[in-house]
């Protein structure tokens, strides 16, 4: 049986078959499951009466194992393969009376062990024939069997309740490790599972990430594979944890651990736990109890159990397990009836599975279940949509829909749940298998990711669903029904097309093929189809395990024959032909086989471990092998007589198959040297010449890459291709079946969803935020060694690329073929050979830019289609002139005109050239795109307008182009006239630029309209318009109410006086203030004589000249002043002149002042002496005032003797030559203010007048003593000297500094620190600082060096630091050596440095203790006269101490009383120390207090004579 799948993505890889022992693609498998059967076998016991009892797969192996019962044998275990068929070479344990209770695989070894009703165990290891037996403590039943994660440790248990824990050793030997009497009746085994630790679950992450989706999307990721060859790591990495609980039938809980110590762990009153779950994520265990409650313990390291959570369920438990599984992170639950619950554990949520079959799978169990009553079909090519199938299916579909509807009395059994392919199965007690996948994104509601996507059925009720793999690493599924056993496969629908003939799987058993002229096959096989070949003459098909060979009638194409004749069109007539293709059975044989092609007579075979190739016949003819450093053979393709294939290791070749042996083309060529980041070959393709390899490879994280290879092997050159977005993926890929530079590749990508309408075609999924979007990209190859994308096209929801047929892209859509021709065929489906090769060249020229050989190509062509497309091109191609050719060529001299106009326009941006070109080819949409890409929203709404959109041009003019938005409102109207929608087109022409015009143009002709509209519109201008047109029927009464509407005061002042109601009107204009209607109202009082109310009313209407023409015709001087006061310049000229003919001088100065007439006022006010109307004028005389008027107030200021006013006014008025004058003559004081004045703007005047003023104001500045000021305004003028000259006069250190750091000017630098030096620098370091920095700057070497003997003279005479001074006289001569002329200087200063060097190092001996070098030091320098700086007091000191020190007492005293008449400070000093001194003056008999004062004494010039007479007292006694 087969029961169709709805799809959702894309499947296997075209006719390229390979064996996914390479890994289990999680995340390929989510974006490739196409459209799909599930197929079931029936497994074939040894005894035909035997009933299964219970069943169990291999975690990682495609093997399971079904214990039996019969009447005739008793009970049994047999081993099978994923095909239902036993296991060859193995002698299975037969009892007659008892049968297997418990079995168990080992999780990685191929080892199964059973226990049987006796308490017996049997083990069964791979390579064996026989069963092993192992003894062990049991008596009654073994009921529980079960391994520890990595198969360390087995558990078994019996129906007394024993319990013993084995030890599996490497001979496969069991030995006891512990036993457990619990003397109850035990329940379940649960072995604790090892969590992910963090390194792994970032390896995990990274895996996810590389991806880019959502967490949904990937957490078929997470069982992820370092290695091709490795089948499963499940547990790499991992110790074994032996610990594990067990349940009992009165509640208990044990927990075992790794020593086999066992303790209680739970007691739960009695009420058994019948299931236990190991949480995926964290150490927690899920139980299931006997009245449907279940709960969540946290596990501690010791086992005991913390419940985090509980929840009771209603209804009742359907047996003793599998009420229970893990669907991912979250927890599938079945209590007794027809639904199933999902509990989502982490966010607290549950939800029940949908029940009902999405419309996608509905239609295909239809169509299939339409084919299998029938024996018909339907034309499978098709360019439109499957409506029809659809239609012609629906009673089908309505049965086949209620057949799943609600059966009575029916409830869920057991469920399972496949990790791989996301996907949980539960079956039913009536036989249906209902099957559920987890879609990835994320959806509003949790429910909507899992869809119901196939229900099955089998005969009798089930009793497990177990999910496995097969020999090809997919999931599949044992089903125990007890009386049968099912293995259900899930198989892609296979397809295979040509140019001329195509084939596509209707179900397990059948496949449709049709041929192009439209003749058509059901082909009805024998077995399940899981591979397929095909070309024009035969059928390949096989079931994995047999092969058949079908004949298929040669059928020749009419010599008229398109390649569009087997469209719809030439099919209308089909009826009166014969439309049935003779398809003929040749052979079958035996073989195994995971994939077929077929070239000519030979099929190629590709097998678990080579390709092998057999004859139509059966016969082998030859094989292709790989040898041990490439590994077994897993993938090939045929394309044309090329074969490739790709290796276990990740090796490529390529063979040429067109002759008898396969000629290799290259040497065997390793992933891992042709591309980088290389974990597994995925895909190979060769193309039709035999040149290129097209390559999809998996990186080293085993994540496909968004990535398309190409490969040219015979140049060595590879080129690639990345996909937009990094969570595309390439799920398909095929070469042209004619031109080898062209290949196409199926893409899947995920994309966020969009609230916006979608286009019709796409494929979304509008119930989450992430869909799947599929689309084809169409590549071609150049001599650049470039890979580049020559169209893309979208494809709908389930629909596939099966070939690449130039001119059409072949999809299949859910079981119809489709034809998608190319951009550059759309309008060429009635092209021949030639014809399609000349379009195709010129599509590759004009994608490589290559202009001219495009033009070439077709430019011998006289089809106007070929010259529209290629004018369609250039719009894409921005080729303008090779359009106007185009256009030329298709006789269209408008369009040409208009394109030579825009590429003339050179305002016209180049976007809005191109938009142009598009119009004429009628590609609006194109147009708009680029119209809006340029920004030409103006153009945009002219060509929305001109083709009738005007709605469209309307929101763009409102959003975009607001300059033109009354103009479009106003084309609208138009169109709404001309439609008879008045009411519309008015609402449209009241927002127009001229709304008065177009309405009343409109409704003129309906008087009644007119009026009704009227009455009820508001427009003041709209209401004007109206009042006149009833004033011009001389209705005036009429009139003057639609002005008041209005608010039309002139009009209704005019009607008012027209009509004598000369109050109202006066009232009107003095409330509204209206000019207009006070301007009428003063004429008619003019004309009436009342000239005062005329005055007022010509004032308000501001027509002050008819106001002051009234006051001089009637001599109304104070009205005169009133109205010219307030009046227009020219207005106060002429009223000022009045009054000075009637001698009114101050009004006339003060009009004329007014009317900005200076001199007029000025030379008015001289004459009648108004000096405090020429102070007025003077302030507010500016720079921009005449200088004759600025001169005549200054001397008018100083003959006042307003010295101070005259010079601010000049200063003022930028006469500053003149200012400065006057303040130097009359001594006037310059304020801060009155500088800032003076001084004039860089621009303002020449350099030379610009300094020359400022300089005089700095003199002036310093004779008042602003020193500051004076210093700013000399350094303004650029003369620094001068002003550090009065910088300095200010005395202000901090500013002497700064200014002389900041003007840089060596005279400068120099005056600084001269006048430093003045400053006591000995007690201020910064100063010392700044004396010599300045001197350095300003290149002052000799002020320098006589600074630095001055230093060195001071340390000798105030501290006695020779040393200090040295190096002061060191600095000194380098100063000195910077000058040519000082050397005579510079000598005397080196042998003072000499002399000083020589005291330092007789005080240096004097402090090592050679007083006798000291003694003859001090003596030679005595002899020298003393010479500054050199002090002969500070020697006799140090010859005094040597003395001392050498006991010479009475040649030290003299010394002493030499240095005593040497220096009269010596004591005070400290030249000779106290206690020293007082020993010499012991040893030499002397008045030692006489010889101390006597180095007291200071130097005072008014001394007494007491004082000379005790001097010379002292100078006896020293004698």
């Amino acid at each position: 049986m087969a029961f169709a799948v709805a799809p959702w993505q894309p499947g296997l890889f075209g006719s390229t078959t390979f064996v996914p022992l390479v890994l289990n693609w999680h995340s390929w498998k989510k974006v490739t499951n196409a459209m799909t059967l599930y197929f079931d076998t029936k497994v074939e016991f040894l005894d035909t009466d035997a009933v299964s009892t219970i069943g169990n797969w291999h975690l990682s192996e495609p093997l399971f194992a079904v214990a039996s019962y019969s009447q005739e044998r008793g009970g049994s275990i047999t081993i099978f393969t994923d095909s239902g068929e036993p296991q060859r070479d193995v002698t299975y344990p037969v009892h007659p009376t008892l049968q297997v209770s418990a079995l168990a695989w080992h999780p990685e070894k191929i080892l199964l062990a059973t226990g049987w009703e006796n308490g017996d165990i049997h083990v069964w290891f791979a390579g064996h024939r026989e069963f092993a037996s192992v003894h062990g403590p049991h008596k009654g039943a073994i009921v529980l069997l079960d391994f520890s994660e990595q198969g360390g440790r087995m558990v078994t248990a019996d129906a007394m309740g024993l319990l013993t824990g084995w030890r599996c050793d490497g001979q496969y030997q069991f030995l006891t490790m512990f036993s457990h009497d619990l003397r109850d009746v035990l329940l379940h085994i649960t072995f604790r599972r090892t969590i992910e630790s963090e390194v792994r679950e970032e390896m995990v992450n990274l895996a996810k990430a590389a991806v880019a989706g959502d967490d949904a999307a990937l957490d078929t990721l997470t069982n992820w594979r370092p290695r091709t060859a490795a089948r499963s790591m499940t547990h790499a990495g991992v110790k074994d944890n032996h610990c594990f609980y067990v349940g009992t039938q009165n509640g208990l809980m044990y927990y075992i651990n790794q020593g086999g110590t066992c303790m209680e762990v739970l007691k739960n009153n009695s009420v058994p736990v019948m299931q236990m779950l190991w949480h995926p994520k964290k150490d927690a265990v899920i139980c299931l109890m006997e009245d449907m409650t279940i709960a969540l313990y946290l596990v501690e390291s010791t086992g005991i159990l913390t419940e985090l959570d509980r929840v009771k369920l209603s209804g009742h438990l359907s047996g003793k397990g599998g009420a229970i599984s893990w669907s991912g992170n979250s927890l599938a639950i079945i209590t007794g009836d027809l639904s199933v619950r999902i509990w989502d554990i982490e966010k607290s949520d549950n939800y029940l599975l949908k029940m009902d079959l999405p419309s996608t799978a509905a239609s295909v169990l239809a169509s299939s279940s339409s084919l299998d009553a029938n024996g018909s079909s339907t034309n499978f090519f098709s360019n439109d949509s499957s409506d029809k199938l659809l239609a012609s299916s629906f009673s089908n579909r309505k049965l086949q829909q209620q057949k799943f509807m609600q059966p009575t009395n029916e409830h869920f059994t057991c469920l399972a749940h496949s990790v791989v392919n996301q996907t949980l199965c539960a079956g039913t007690n009536q036989g249906n298998l209902y099957t559920w996948k987890r879609r990835a994104g994320h959806f509003d509601m949790p429910e909507d990711a899992w869809q119901l996507t196939n229900i099955s059925t089998v005969r009798g009720a089930v009793k497990q669903c177990i999910w496995g793999f097969n020999e090809l690493a997919k999931p599949c599924m044992l089903i125990n029904c007890i009386s049968n056993v099912y293995v259900l496969k899930e198989q892609p629908l296979l397809s295979v097309h040509t140019r001329d003939i195509w084939a596509v799987q209707r179900n397990a058993k059948a496949i449709y093929i049709e041929h192009a002229v439209g003749k058509h096959s059901l082909v009805q096989a024998d077995f399940a189809i899981t591979a397929l070949a095909l070309n024009q003459l035969n059928l390949i098909i096989s079931n994995g395990r047999v092969i058949s060979a079908y004949n298929i009638e040669k059928v020749q194409k009419p010599d008229n024959y398109k390649v569009d004749a087997y469209g719809d069109d030439s099919t209308a007539d089909s009826n009166d032909k014969d439309t049935n293709l003779n398809v003929k059975l040749i052979q079958s044989f035996n073989a195994e086989c995971l994939g077929l092609h077929i070239q000519n007579q030979n099929i190629f075979c590709l097998t678990s471990n080579e390709v092998v190739i057999y004859s139509i016949g059966g016969v082998m003819l030859n094989s292709i092998l790989a040898n041990g450093n490439e590994g077994k053979v897993i993938g090939m393709d045929l394309t044309g007589v090329y074969l490739s294939v790709f290796t276990m290791n990740g090796f490529v070749k390529a063979y040429d198959v067109s002759r008898h042996d396969p000629k290799l083309m290259f040497p065997g060529k390793s992933g891992y040297d042709l591309f980088d980041d290389f974990g597994e070959v995925i895909l190979v393709k060769c193309n039709t010449a035999g040149t290129h390899l097209a390559v999809v490879i998996a990186s080293r994280s085993f994540v496909p890459k968004p990535i398309i290879y190409c490969w040219n092997f015979e140049r060595n050159q590879l080129m690639e291709h990345n996909l937009a977005g990094s969570t595309s993926i390439p799920v398909n890929i095929f070469w042209d079946t004619d031109e080898s530079r062209l290949l196409a590749i199926e893409v899947k990508s995920m994309q966020p969803n969009q609230e916006q309408k979608q286009p019709a075609n796409s494929n979304k999924n509008n119930s989450g935020s992430n869909s799947i979007e599929s689309e084809v990209l169409v590549l071609f190859f150049s001599d650049k060694n470039k890979l580049s994308v020559l169209e893309t096209r979208p494809l709908g929801s389930g629909e596939q690329m099966i070939n690449l047929c130039v001119p059409n892209v072949i999809t299949l859509d859910i079981n119809i073929v489709k034809e998608r021709p190319l951009q550059d065929f759309a309008d060429l489906t009635k092209c021949d050979t030639n014809l399609r090769k000349i379009v195709l060249n010129f599509r590759l020229h004009i994608a490589e830019g290559n202009m001219d050989l495009a033009y070439r190509c077709i430019r011998s062509l006289q089809s106007p289609t070929i010259w529209t497309n290629l004018a369609k091109m250039c719009v894409q191609t921005s080729r303008l002139d090779v359009a106007k050719v185009c256009m030329g060529h298709l006789g269209k001299a408008r369009s040409v005109c208009a394109l030579r106009h825009a590429m003339e326009d050179d305002d016209l941006e180049e976007e809005a050239k191109i938009a142009v070109l598009a119009i004429e080819l009628g590609m609006h949409e194109k147009a708009t795109e680029l119209y809006k890409t340029c920004g030409r929203y103006d153009l945009l709404n002219k060509m929305l307008q001109s083709c009738g959109k005007i709605d469209e041009a309307i929101r763009i003019a409102e959003t975009e182009d607001r300059v033109h938005l009354k103009n479009t409102y106003f084309q609208k109207a138009l169109q709404l006239k001309e439609k008879g929608d008045i009411k519309s087109a008015l609402e449209f022409f009241e927002k127009t630029q001229n709304p008065v015009q177009n309405i009343t143009q409109m409704l003129l002709d309906n008087p009644l309209a007119l009026k009704r509209y009227m009455q009820n519109t508001t427009d003041p201008k709209m209401l004007k318009w109206w009042g006149q047109y009833i004033e011009s029927s001389g209705d005036m009464d009429a009139a003057l109410a639609v002005y008041q509407k209005a608010e039309d005061w002139f009009s209704q002042v005019k009607i008012l006086c027209y009509l004598g109601k000369i109050s109202k009107a006066d009232a009107i204009a003095r409330q509204s203030g209206d000019r207009a209607a006070c301007y009428h109202l003063a004429r008619h009082y003019e004309n009436v004589g009342k000239f005062q109310e005329a005055i007022m009313f010509y004032t308000r209407a501001q027509t002050f000249s008819n106001a002051i023409r009234i006051c001089k015709e009637n001599d109304f001087q104070d009205e005169l002043w009133t109205v010219a006061s307030s009046s227009r310049n020219r207005d106060k000229a002429i009223a000022a002149a009045y009054f000075e003919e009637c001698g009114s001088f101050k009004r006339a100065v003060e009009l004329y002042h007014r009317a900005d007439m200076l001199h007029k006022a000025l030379e008015m006010a001289f004459e009648s002496e108004q000096p405090e109307v020429l102070e007025i004028i003077a302030s507010e005389l500016t720079v921009d005032s005449d200088s004759e008027l600025v001169n005549r107030c200054a001397d008018f200021f100083t003959t006042i003797e307003q010295y101070q006013k005259a010079v601010y006014l000049l200063a003022k008025t930028k006469h500053l030559k003149r200012s400065l004058e006057i303040c130097t003559e009359k001594g006037i004081p310059i304020t801060e203010e009155l500088a800032q004045m003076l001084t004039p703007e860089k621009n303002q005047l020449e350099e030379q007048e610009r300094i020359w003023i400022l300089t005089q104001l700095g003199d002036l500045l310093q004779q008042q003593g602003d020193y500051h000021t004076a210093t700013k305004k000399f350094t303004q003028a650029g003369d620094k000297v001068r002003a550090m000259k009065s910088l300095l006069k200010s005395g202000s250190t901090e500013k002497i500094i700064f200014f002389a750091n900041m003007s840089r000017q060596r005279e400068v630098y120099i005056m600084a620190a001269n006048y430093l030096q003045a400053l006591n620098w000995q007690e201020d370091p910064q100063i010392l600082k700044h004396i010599v920095t300045f001197y350095s700057k300003g290149q002052a070497h000799d002020s320098l060096a006589n600074f630095y003997a001055i230093c060195a003279q001071i340390e000798i005479d105030e501290y006695h630091d020779y040393e200090k001074a040295l190096r002061a006289m060191h600095e000194a001569a380098n100063c000195l050596k910077k000058l040519g002329h000082s050397q005579h200087a510079l000598n005397n200063l080196e042998r003072t440095i000499g002399d000083v060097k020589t005291i330092l190092d007789t005080q240096n001996a004097l402090k090592n203790g050679d007083n006798q070098a000291v003694i003859a030091a001090c003596r030679n320098m005595l002899i020298k006269p003393e010479t500054p700086p050199i002090r002969q007091a500070d020697i006799l000191a140090m010859l005094v101490r040597a003395l001392g020190y050498s006991k010479q007492w009475a040649e030290a005293g003299r010394a002493l009383k030499e240095l005593a008449m040497k220096d009269n400070g010596w004591s005070t000093v400290g030249l000779v120390d106290k206690a020293l001194v007082q020993r010499i003056a012991k040893e030499c008999n002397l008045d030692f207090d006489i010889i101390w004062n006597s180095g007291r004494r200071r130097v005072n010039v008014n001394g007494t004579e007491s004082d000379l007479d005790r001097d010379e007292e002292i100078e006896e006694e020293l004698r």
